[in-house]
């Protein structure tokens, strides 16, 4: 424990005095007491001295800036200004950074004639920007600036001019505004039709400046090696066809086959409980995850660690807060946003894994023998695969590829079902196939996940499919065992509410939650992936 040099000055006062006093009753010679208490005063103070040289060592030793934020909440990567905040001399260094629109994902690009214009985020483009202490944005590989942009069309369309006449550019609550006659005005992209701001434009859209819309001229500052970082599947190499063309096909290369590892290198598990984590991100739906470590303790005879994430800020109400408490194997996590969301959460609780290996579970999930979590944790010990994944009652597992449509648009193609029918089953486990995509309830290498990056973090919800394409863009192999079932049953199985708990906890609401945001989400994982859409269908169908 480090005792900080404020509380090392009470201390030592209260050290002083209280041995002055001891010396005092006890009726020692008034001149050995007189010395003792110079001697002390010295040593006291000598002590104090090192503590205030310790403190300040140990703050010189911090982190500056957002990386010594390490909250729950809040530890990626990304720079990001949305609540208005002054720029730091950060900016001043030359550090760089992409402008992303928030809503839907898509960066400010520039067009041949230097105009700015809505892009996808694509790591292969430049379309980073230093944002210097004065609020402008300067294009360093053209040594241009973002200014106001001669346009027939539009009076206030944005585009690199000379630093001269570059616009001043402030972060204000989340968004990149210009005062003009006492009026504010922001960066927007603009609607094709007319020109009024758009939080779904399409490439190639205008950005100019427009009266501030909450969702529209909402934009984020991506700070750039962190953004690389981020896409590296974006960056793969890859040979361009007819077939595919756009940067997401380097990821399409499938890895090898499982192999079984040789026997020298096998570390067998002798106990579940000290080589798995169970993780889970619930929102608000206590009870769901309650039930969930009931039915893992049923199947195992034992309970295993659990990570959970809820949402917050508040606590639930006492009677559940008691039940949760009757699981001391639980580590129940109340964050302190309301709306964390599933990628964000489940990031924070692989985060806190220990173990080799953890259990990803929906917190409407119930397992039962059928699910062969034990197997699960065999295949993982003894083989080179990173995540075995089972089944739900509908048949997710499949293969994914990008790919171009006829019309060249770029799309992901996903085909449920065609890891059976490809058949490239692991030896030693019928039933089990390599695969990229498996149902939302696995077990997987801890590191491996974490090497990827986990889930993309803005994906709230659709966050099923980019996981499991990082692992394909970094060699990562995925099992897919069909026998492996996983009961999936959202609707109060097996749960109790009663008193209090009826009026106040609502079983449905996360649901309701989930269909507001359909959209957004779906259009936020396309954009990660620079792709205009995902097409399902059998394989060997036509495409679009």
């Amino acid at each position: 424990m480090l005792i900080s040099s404020d509380n090392s000055i009470l201390c030592i006062t209260s050290s002083i005095y209280a041995f002055h006093v001891l010396l005092m009753e006890t009726k020692v010679d008034i001149r050995y007491i007189k010395m003792m208490i110079v001697g002390t005063t010295v040593i006291m103070l000598s002590l104090y001295s090192f503590l205030i040289d310790k403190d300040q060592t140990s703050f010189t030793a911090l982190p500056i800036g957002r990386a010594a934020r390490d909250t729950d909440a809040d530890t990626d990567d990304d720079i990001r200004y949305n609540s208005g905040e002054e720029p730091t001399e950060d900016f001043s260094e030359k550090m760089k950074y992409r402008i992303q629109f928030t809503f839907e994902g898509r960066c400010v690009g520039i067009s041949d004639e230097n105009a700015l214009e809505v892009s996808f985020c694509n790591p292969n483009v430049k379309q980073a920007f230093v944002y210097d202490k004065n609020s402008t944005l300067m294009f360093p590989e053209a040594g241009l600036c973002v200014g106001l942009k001669i346009d027939p069309s539009y009076e206030t369309a944005l585009g690199l001019v000379d630093c001269e006449k570059a616009i001043q550019l402030d972060l204000v609550n989340g968004t990149l505004a210009h005062t003009v006659n006492n009026s504010i005005l922001c960066m927007s992209p603009l609607n094709a039709s007319e020109p009024t701001p758009t939080r779904s434009p399409k490439l190639g859209a205008t950005v100019s400046l427009t009266p501030c819309d909450e969702r529209a001229s909402a934009v984020e500052l991506l700070e750039e090696r962190s953004f690389l970082k981020d896409r590296e599947a974006l960056l793969l190499p890859y040979t361009p066809s007819r077939k595919c063309d756009f940067p997401a096909c380097g990821a399409n290369n499938r890895p090898p086959k499982v192999e079984f590892l040789p026997p020298e290198e096998i570390e067998r598990c002798t106990d579940i409980s000290d080589c798995v984590t169970v993780v889970v991100k619930t929102a608000r739906r206590p009870l769901l995850v309650l039930r969930l470590a009931q039915s893992i303790q049923r199947t195992l005879n034992k309970n295993i660690s659990m990570i959970v994430i809820d949402d917050g800020p508040y606590l639930h109400p006492p009677d559940i807060m008691a039940k949760i408490a009757q699981f001391p194997h639980i580590n129940y996590i109340i964050g302190d946003q309301e709306d964390l969301g599933i990628s964000e959460g489940r990031n924070m609780g692989v985060r806190l894994v220990k173990t080799k290996y953890f259990l990803s579970f929906d917190d409407d999930l119930i397992v039962s023998k059928k699910s062969k979590i034990t197997t699960m944790l065999e295949m993982l010990d003894i083989t080179d695969a990173s995540l075995v994944g089972g089944k739900f009652e509908h048949d997710f597992a499949g293969f994914m590829e990008f790919a171009n449509t006829r019309k060249g648009a770029p799309v992901l193609m996903y085909y449920p079902g065609s890891c059976t029918v490809e058949s490239q089953e692991l030896v030693s486990y019928p039933g089990c196939y390599r695969c990229d995509l498996t149902a939302n309830g696995f077990m997987a290498r801890t590191r491996d996940i974490l090497d990827v990056g986990g889930w993309s973090k803005e994906l709230k919800i659709k966050e099923h499919k980019d996981l499991f394409l990082r692992l394909k863009a970094a060699g990562k192999k995925v099992v897919y065992c069909e026998k492996f079932h996983i009961e999936n049953e959202s609707l109060g199985k097996g749960i109790e509410i009663t008193g209090e708990t009826k009026q106040r906890y609502d079983i449905g609401a996360y649901r309701k939650l989930r269909r507001r945001r359909q959209h957004r989400m779906y259009e936020l994982f396309l954009n990660h992936w620079n792709v205009m859409k995902l097409i399902e269908h059998e394989k060997g169908d036509e495409d679009n």
